[in-house]
């Protein structure tokens, strides 16, 4: 019997949308846990947010972190919630909505909550 695939979120999609424009980093954890690898390589190599992190445990697992103004937060809730930052917000203006959600179809309830937080710092 076949999987059942997940749905996923109109809102997580523009989410994507928008963090596929941040440079991106890969790194192997070593000894230690994959948020401290990230942040130790955000200590040493002076990132300036965004970024997105890469983290990879081990064969099968990479963890996904997103270095944001205010912090070290997970990928997909800065997919689910890029509203919140206002460097994705720059993004966004920078590359125009139209064309960065362009076949989304974001219903007008996306767009009530999107515009309710008016991308406030997180």
């Amino acid at each position: 019997m076949s999987k059942k695939r997940k749905r996923i979120s109109r809102r997580r999609l523009a989410g994507q949308r928008v963090l596929a424009h941040v440079p991106t980093y890969n790194l192997e954890t070593g000894e230690h846990k994959p948020v401290t690898a990230a942040r130790r390589y955000i200590a040493e190599a002076g990132l300036r947010s965004p970024a997105l992190i890469n983290v990879r445990r081990n064969e099968h697992t990479t963890d996904k972190f997103f270095w944001g103004e205010k912090g070290l937060f997970s990928a997909q809730y800065a997919e689910e919630n890029h509203f919140l930052f206002p460097s994705l917000r720059n993004i966004v203006d920078s590359v125009g909505e139209e064309s960065m959600f362009e076949g989304l179809e974001l219903t007008s309830d996306d767009w009530e909550e999107i515009e309710e937080y008016e991308y406030a710092f997180v």
